[in-house]
């Protein structure tokens, strides 16, 4: 991605899942506190004639989210809405057995930790995310009426440090606190050596029974990781913004994968599980990619 500039893909999320939730149909997929977050974050990245401050830009803004949807994949966005459901009731789950700190990684314009900062205010919070990217989001923090004392904001690019020098010795990350562990959307953007970076700090700098919440691309048959349903535009704007797939698994691979590096799968969910456990019945046949499936893994 650009150095400088905020993660394109971040952006797209926040942007989808604000069309979700002005959609005639599809916007009761939305939860209350997701959407009214998120309409912060997209009031903050975009300016100009796409500010959703006034009816002309939220119209101009609308136009080119639905343009951007039908170039790339149906159901693109509401796949958005689906995993982060999907990935909230997780950590919440994760929450109520044990785990006292949230740790996000490449948190983007995500209100996750907002939303579990609301329903446990003790947990320690934790978002790591490129400077340029978190710069844009702290300033839509500032923006609310509301503290998140228990938020802490750590910049980090993953591609010239590790999360080891982000957060050891970090006085607000705890190594021995049971922590739970969320790398949504990250880990097709990584190297190998840098998604096992990950997995060797989780299992040697976090307490006992910590658990570890990613979702990852399945490799095709050609090698490549790429959404099975994925169009040439898609392609070719991930290649333009310097935002390309490295790294996937095929599914055979993710239990001896977590095996290696001292984690056992607890669950695993495919597009097919999102649709039976988060889709409304008057949903039930809106499009969902195919391709990245949820994991839920936790320390042996």
């Amino acid at each position: 991605m650009n150095t400088n500039k905020a993660s394109s893909t971040a952006i797209f999320v926040a942007n989808g899942i604000w069309w979700v939730a002005n959609h005639e149909h599809l916007s009761i997929e939305v939860p209350e506190q997701m959407g009214r977050y998120n309409f912060e974050m997209v009031k903050h990245i975009n300016h100009g004639v796409f500010s959703i401050q006034h009816g002309f830009g939220r119209w101009i803004l609308k136009m080119k989210t639905s343009i951007m949807l039908k170039a790339s994949m149906p159901g693109f966005y509401l796949h958005f809405v689906i995993r982060k459901r999907c990935i909230a009731e997780s950590v919440r789950a994760a929450i109520n057995n044990g785990a006292t700190q949230l740790v996000i990684i490449g948190a983007g314009f995500d209100t996750l930790s907002l939303e579990i900062a609301n329903a446990f205010p003790d947990l320690v919070i934790i978002e790591i995310d490129h400077p340029a990217t978190q710069a844009w989001k702290r300033k839509a923090l500032d923006s609310l009426n509301q503290r998140f004392d228990n938020l802490h904001l750590i910049p980090l690019d993953l591609s010239r440090s590790t999360i080891q020098e982000a957060l050891s010795g970090n006085a607000c990350y705890d190594k021995e606190k049971v922590s739970v562990f969320v790398a949504e959307g990250l880990l097709m953007y990584l190297q190998e050596k840098e998604v096992h970076e990950i997995l060797s700090f989780i299992r040697e700098y976090s307490g006992m029974k910590s658990k570890l919440i990613f979702t990852y691309i399945k490799e095709n048959r050609n090698g490549s990781y790429n959404f099975s349903n994925a169009s040439l535009f898609t392609t070719l704007w991930l290649k333009m913004k310097q935002e390309t797939f490295t790294w996937g698994l095929n599914q055979d691979q993710l239990v001896p994968f977590l095996d290696q590096s001292g984690f056992r799968l607890l669950d695993c969910k495919t597009h097919n599980d999102l649709r039976k456990l988060f889709i409304s019945a008057a949903n039930n046949g809106a499009p969902l990619v195919i391709g990245e499936n949820i994991a839920v893994a936790q320390l042996r």
